[in-house]
């Protein structure tokens, strides 16, 4: 690998990130998720050693891409977003209602992890429940580490912004073994 090819893609990199960042959040309006996208793209990039192409060529071609991708990205969405119909549970519990007496801690934290994206779910569960190391998880997922890492903190920040707006006391002991399961590393 020479190193020209390595200094011209992160320059290529440098240079065009911020705006395709901005272009991928224009459609998907989730700063994490056009990162994501973004990132996602540059790896493609290298990957299949398109950054030798002519700069305006590469500008064009990172454009409708990034672009292509958002909208690959949203139809998934769209494809995942399960109506609220489908899972009467996790509407039981409201953020302006306090839980229903006699529901199980497990029925508290099921409504919470419902609460997050599809992708953030999976991958808190796979690291949280099934102990797999980011790495691990990139690969069975087929997206970079850091898209990982990403959807980590979007999930426990998710998950704490579900405990402070349920604020009950089922709640708060639900966000304790959170905390433990996060912390648990």
């Amino acid at each position: 690998m020479r190193a020209d090819r390595k200094d011209i893609f992160k320059s290529r990199f440098q240079e065009h990130y911020s705006r395709l960042c901005r272009i991928a959040y224009g459609y998907v309006s989730d700063q994490d998720d056009a990162e994501d996208i973004v990132q996602e793209l540059f790896i493609s990039v290298w990957n299949k050693r398109l950054d030798d192409m002519p700069e305006k060529e590469f500008a064009a071609y990172m454009t409708t891409s990034v672009r292509n991708s958002c909208v690959s990205f949203l139809r998934k969405r769209k494809e995942d977003t399960v109506s609220i119909d489908d899972h009467p549970a996790s509407a039981s519990c409201m953020p302006d209602e306090t839980p229903e007496e006699g529901k199980t801690l497990q029925d508290i934290l099921d409504s919470a992890l419902e609460t997050l994206p599809p992708r953030c779910k999976d991958v808190f569960l796979l690291a949280k429940l099934q102990g797999l190391k980011y790495r691990e998880i990139a690969e069975k997922l087929e997206v970079s580490e850091k898209t990982v890492e990403n959807q980590m903190t979007k999930a426990i920040k998710l998950l704490r912004a579900y405990v402070v707006a349920h604020g009950a006391l089922l709640v708060t002991m639900a966000a304790i073994i959170l905390s433990i399961i996060i912390n648990c590393e």
